[in-house]
């Protein structure tokens, strides 16, 4: 009785760890929202119509707010949102601007949940939406809409239990077309983001 009793306890004990383990594992924080200042480099490509005028758009700096959620401990949706200004320039010289709006969602995997230093890898798709278009002396001058993907890596660094330091890398496919004067021409925006910023994650 008293070896059944003993291997009564030793089970017991064994289930108890057992759960406060599986429980640790799954303790996470399901949300977050993250404040980033983001440099966007487009790697542009006009139509090769165009090339003789030497089109170029410039970079921007801008603030960036991001919502995610952590669907598991180590997979996360994330879903960006900001707005970029870009000067189109023929050669060196202002020649008009667009704004673009550019709402990106990413499944990210994290390998190392949970640890101070948490890289992670992203993709997902993105939507452009251009506005305000002009271009001096062109009355008819827009940019279509456009969808591709998007590729992301990073990292997040823990400062307390909430709060995280980011660095984090984005790569947006935009094919899309430009009307200039009635004509269509291709356009690849294809901009890079480059971010650093401040998450909390409750």
């Amino acid at each position: 009785m008293k070896r059944i009793g003993f291997l009564a306890g030793v089970a017991g004990l064994v289930a108890v760890c057992g759960s406060q383990v599986a429980q640790a594992a799954d303790d996470y924080k399901s949300f977050g929202i993250r404040v980033r200042a983001i440099y966007v480099k487009p790697a542009e490509s006009f139509d090769s119509r165009l090339s003789a005028l030497n089109p170029k758009l410039s970079d921007d700096i801008i603030p960036e707010v991001d919502l995610e959620y952590f669907v598991t401990k180590n997979f996360s949706a994330e879903m960006i949102a900001g707005v970029t200004r870009h000067d189109v320039k023929l050669g060196s010289d202002y020649a008009g601007s667009t704004w673009l709006l550019p709402p990106t969602i990413t499944l990210k995997y994290h390998p190392l949940a949970g640890s101070a230093v948490s890289p992670y890898v992203g993709f997902g798709f993105n939507v452009i939406f251009p506005f305000s278009s002009k271009l001096n002396g062109v009355g008819d001058f827009q940019i279509d809409n456009s969808v591709g993907w998007a590729a992301q890596a990073g990292t997040d660094i823990r400062i307390t239990n909430n709060l995280y330091f980011n660095i984090d890398y984005k790569y947006l496919n935009a094919d899309t077309k430009a009307t200039i004067a009635g004509t269509k021409y291709n356009l690849d925006l294809n901009p890079h983001l480059f971010g650093i910023g401040v998450g909390y994650r409750f």
